[in-house]
């Protein structure tokens, strides 16, 4: 008793500020600096702009900093255990005056690893109805469509398909495997409250995965979101789509909160003349039940995730001209999640923490191409225990965890089996050394280091080592380095589905190895004050290089479709400078060039990835007006051109559209946006130039021929097209 009494004492004596930073629109700062003036002994906001600093007896001044706002010191004094901290154009906090700048995307300037946040405001700057349309202002990250019939869509980063991004949700990896095609748009865009986008290598704590980077996305908290929103869509494609959110805090430790979208597209479209529509029905019902305890010391989570999506496209016609039944596709995804998160902060050591993350899920789908049949079922298990501590103060921080993860496939392609089953055991261990900014070396310094070792069932032991390293000039600029390996299993199929889109038949040479990627990084960012205007400029350039990788050769032979694990080299080059201005008071102008050179070692030599554009540019331009009820918003994505693949046993009048290089093309979209007190409406246009591939399928009057291919795609195949909008919430 005696020893539970000492616990409940020296509990009561390592109480923990706890702080939350946000700003006028309710969105959270992630990536503040807070710390003591007097000791600089600090921490920096976390994704939920979340920070915790152990108490101090006696009033106390902090130092807030965050990029763009001037640094600002907040009061506390020594019987206050919580601060909520609203930065805006002038407000008064206590006895303190905090100016605000802040930028809806930005990269951080403090943080050692490389990192581009994207707020929630950011992606209302276009119609971002889902995570699969919320990169169109973001120029880390592009969104390229996979084949013409299915509308799926991937990212892509540092030149790699997406499959190379491990995508995260709130620090969980999720989204892969089966769900690949189609996933991002299981994240409807009003669910999102923000994206943080980790470039190369990066922490080791969500897994071996990721070499060009991790994208996590945080979503709406219940006790942050409004009671309720409603945000219902149009446009003129005949998609219409209602998002609402229903959020109740019972009280100071407990908070609830529905998320429910619907969206359908019902309209037939072929501009082009093909006979297949360029756009597939569809319907989609998605939820997201969260409940949120949050406790002096113990906080957790429990979340629900289901989604049901139904698609279907093809040649639109109800019978050919000769008779037969046309060439459809129906494609029907199902997919349900339990996941969560507990945290406990009440150690008797103040630096220390504990938090374990958790998910369950199922995801089942059923496909139709023609006379072709996929089928699935996984189902996957997650769990990620972490222990966070200290070594002396907050500058030297050291994370211990190990990790599980679980799935088992169920697929079949017509008659063949492809199922297999996946577990993964794993520990890690990673070192923080992250001072405040301030006088002397080893204050301008910052070091993150880590390693991993799982078990892979059927591969055996994998090693991950991953180095980032700062050194800040000053508080405005900063040099990283970043180095690490990664690797991953290649889920052929799903992350191939395009290829069921043609009559190409799969050949696989060989049992496919795991794939193992090293990338090496540099990142200089500076802000800049230019007639106190902000001005941000970013360069990166990454080197991904693969020691093994399984290669989807799509030229070699005629009529196929050939993966085989890589022989030789395979590598990309990527380089990217962005520029971010006030130009003046509300306008803010962005200019993005990336170059990406990724070439492959194919059965027919060293080559240039085919439908792959080098080079890509990104211009935005947005002003708010002085009182904020009016924002316009305007963007620009230059496409460089692109190389074909070589098919030379394809009949000429098959290639003439599908020969040589692409030509280069820009898409414009435009949105205005007016505000009142509880209301948003917002109008747009979307390629206002009506920029199209006229010629996306090869032999199209022959589905069931054996030239038949909609994997040739590498621009737009729905044109101009607008849309309303609107937002309404309660307070």
């Amino acid at each position: 008793m005696a020893g539970l009494v000492s616990a409940i004492s020296l509990m009561g004596q390592n109480q923990l500020l706890y702080g939350n930073i946000f700003n006028q629109n309710g969105e959270n700062l992630i990536g503040a600096t807070v710390q003591w003036e007097d000791s600089g002994e600090g921490t920096v906001s976390d994704e939920n702009g979340e920070f915790w600093l152990a108490r101090r007896p006696d009033t106390a001044w902090l130092l807030v900093q965050y990029v763009g706002i001037e640094p600002s010191l907040v009061e506390v004094w020594p019987e206050e255990d919580s601060l909520f901290i609203l930065v805006e154009e002038v407000v008064e906090l206590n006895t303190v005056e905090v100016t605000a700048g802040a930028k809806d995307q930005y990269t951080s300037t403090l943080k050692t690893g490389n990192l581009e946040y994207v707020s929630s405001k950011e992606l209302r700057k276009a119609p971002c109805c889902s995570l699969a349309e919320s990169f169109e202002t973001t120029g880390a990250v592009d969104v390229a469509i996979q084949d013409a019939v299915t509308s799926a869509k991937e990212v892509q980063m540092l030149g790699l398909r997406g499959v190379y991004t491990q995508m995260l949700l709130e620090k969980r990896p999720t989204l892969y495997g089966l769900a690949t095609p189609l996933g991002l748009d299981f994240i409807p865009g009003t669910w999102i409250q923000g994206i943080q986008i980790s470039k190369g290598s990066s922490t080791v704590q969500s897994g071996y995965g990721g070499a060009a980077g991790q994208i996590n996305v945080e979503l709406a908290k219940p006790w942050q979101d409004k009671p309720l929103f409603i945000n219902a869509f149009g446009s003129t494609t005949e998609r219409g789509e209602l998002n609402v959110h229903l959020n109740h805090k019972w009280n100071d430790e407990w908070s609830s909160g529905v998320l429910l979208h619907g969206s359908t597209v019902r309209g037939e479209f072929d501009k082009n003349g093909d006979t297949f529509t360029d756009l597939p029905k569809k319907t989609s019902l998605i939820g997201l039940f969260r409940t949120f305890y949050r406790g002096e010391f113990l906080r957790s989570q429990l979340n629900l995730h289901v989604v049901s999506d139904e698609r279907s496209s093809g040649q639109i016609a109800a019978l050919l001209p000769d008779g037969t039944l046309p060439y459809t596709i129906q494609q029907q995804n199902d997919r349900a999640e339990l996941f969560g998160k507990i945290g406990y902060l009440g150690l008797a050591n103040d630096h220390s923490s504990i938090g374990f993350i958790y998910s369950l899920s199922r995801h089942k789908t059923a496909n139709r191409f023609g006379l072709s049949e996929y089928t699935g079922t996984q189902n996957s298990a997650y769990a990620n225990l972490v222990f966070s501590s200290a070594f002396a103060n907050e500058d030297h921080k050291w994370n211990l965890g190990a990790s599980y993860q679980y799935d088992d496939y169920k697929e079949m392609l017509d008659e063949e089996d492809l199922s297999r089953r996946e577990k993964l055991p794993g520990v890690f261990a990673e070192y923080l050394y992250q001072p405040h900014v301030g006088e002397g070396f080893w204050n301008k310094i910052g070091v993150i280091a880590g390693a991993r070792l799982d078990h892979h069932n059927r591969y055996g032991l994998l090693f991950t080592p991953r180095l980032n390293i700062k050194y800040n000039f000053d508080e405005e600029t900063i040099l990283r380095f970043s180095a690490g390996k990664a690797w991953r299993t290649a889920q052929v199929l799903s992350e191939n589905l395009s290829v069921l889109a043609s009559s190409r038949h799969l050949i696989f040479e060989t049992e496919l190895d795991i794939e193992e990627a090293t990338n090496v990084g540099l990142n200089f960012t500076k802000n800049f004050d230019i007639g106190h205007k902000h001005l941000q400029l970013v360069i990166d350039a990454y080197h991904t290089r693969f020691e093994q990788q399984v290669v989807m050769d799509m030229e070699y032979e005629h009529g196929a479709v050939l993966f085989y694990n890589l022989d030789g080299r395979s590598r990309s080059n990527s380089l990217l400078v962005s520029l971010n201005y006030e130009l003046l008071e509300g306008l803010d102008v962005k200019a993005i060039w990336k170059y990406n050179d990724v070439r492959i070692d194919y059965k027919d030599g060293f080559r240039q990835k085919p439908l792959h554009a080098p080079h890509r540019a990104l211009l935005t331009v947005d002003y708010e007006t002085p009182s904020e009820n009016w924002m316009f918003n305007l963007n620009a994505q230059i496409v460089g051109s692109q190389r074909f693949a070589d098919d030379h046993q394809v009949p000429a009048e098959f290639k003439d559209q599908f020969s040589g290089n692409t030509p280069v093309y820009t898409i414009f979209n435009a949105q205005v946006t007016r505000r009142f007190k509880n209301l948003e409406l917002y109008a747009g246009g979307e390629n206002l130039t009506d920029y199209r591939q006229e010629h996306a399928i090869i032999d199209f009057d022959n589905p069931f021929g054996e030239h038949f291919d909609a994997m040739q795609v590498w621009a737009p195949l729905v044109g101009a097209r607008a849309y309303v909008g609107l937002r309404w919430w309660i307070e």
